[in-house]
């Protein structure tokens, strides 16, 4: 009886050194990929680090290829001309409406639209007035950029540049950088949806990160 235990217990470590060896290598192999992944020489990018080209579109920066000069004073004017009309942009030369620099919007929408909003208008259905938004004239973001980077494994990373330009209804014309831009909710149930907000403005305090700029590189 005590033979054939022992026989059996032989046979046992007999399959045991095998497997043991084979379990010692895979963790070895491991623990050498992650030491030569934590130990790449100065320079070296892995392959999910290399943005993925093709994914966005080479539209000049507003700022360099643009006369952010001229823009201003042309938002002089319209701030003249809608205080005059009791901001009213119904009332407004379409000249004044939009920035020719918008060609060089990040943002598609803008290149092929007006692009100055105008919050608040007379005569605007209650469901759009937000509020929060009454000391505001304009704003436009065609100076702001996010230069997002997309990777592999859907992951993206922004490298925000530029600002806001708004204009406020005492008479204020501010470049506001994109990196100080914020969201809200309005208190207006039926704009439930974020808004941009800007220093200044008293939700300021309380209000969140951009989500945008949320994963900005550092």
């Amino acid at each position: 009886m005590n033979t054939i235990n022992l026989n059996a217990r032989n046979r046992t470590k007999r399959y045991l050194l095998p497997f043991a060896v084979v379990l010692l290598a895979i963790i070895l192999v491991g623990w050498n990929l992650r030491r030569n992944q934590n130990q790449m020489p100065t320079g070296a990018v892995r392959a999910d680090e290399v943005p993925l080209s093709g994914l966005t579109e080479n539209i000049p920066d507003a700022t360099q290829a643009g006369d952010p000069e001229a823009s201003m004073r042309q938002l002089r004017q319209l701030m003249d001309a809608l205080r005059a009309n009791n901001w009213d942009v119904t009332k407004i030369s379409r000249s004044l409406l939009t920035l020719p620099d918008g060609r060089f919007a990040e943002n598609s929408v803008l290149r092929d639209h007006p692009n100055i909003l105008f919050p608040n208008q007379p005569r605007m259905p209650d469901r759009f007035f937000v509020p929060e938004y009454e000391p505001i004239a304009f704003s436009t973001d065609i100076y702001a950029r996010f230069n997002r980077s997309y990777y592999k494994g859907d992951r993206s990373l922004s490298h925000p540049t530029g600002y806001v330009i708004v204009g406020w209804k005492d008479g204020r014309i501010e470049k506001v950088p994109i990196t100080q831009v914020r969201t809200f909710v309005s208190r207006n149930p039926a704009m439930s949806s974020k808004k941009d907000c800007y220093p200044g403005m008293p939700e300021y305090a309380t209000a969140k990160p951009s989500f945008a700029l949320s994963d900005a590189a550092k």
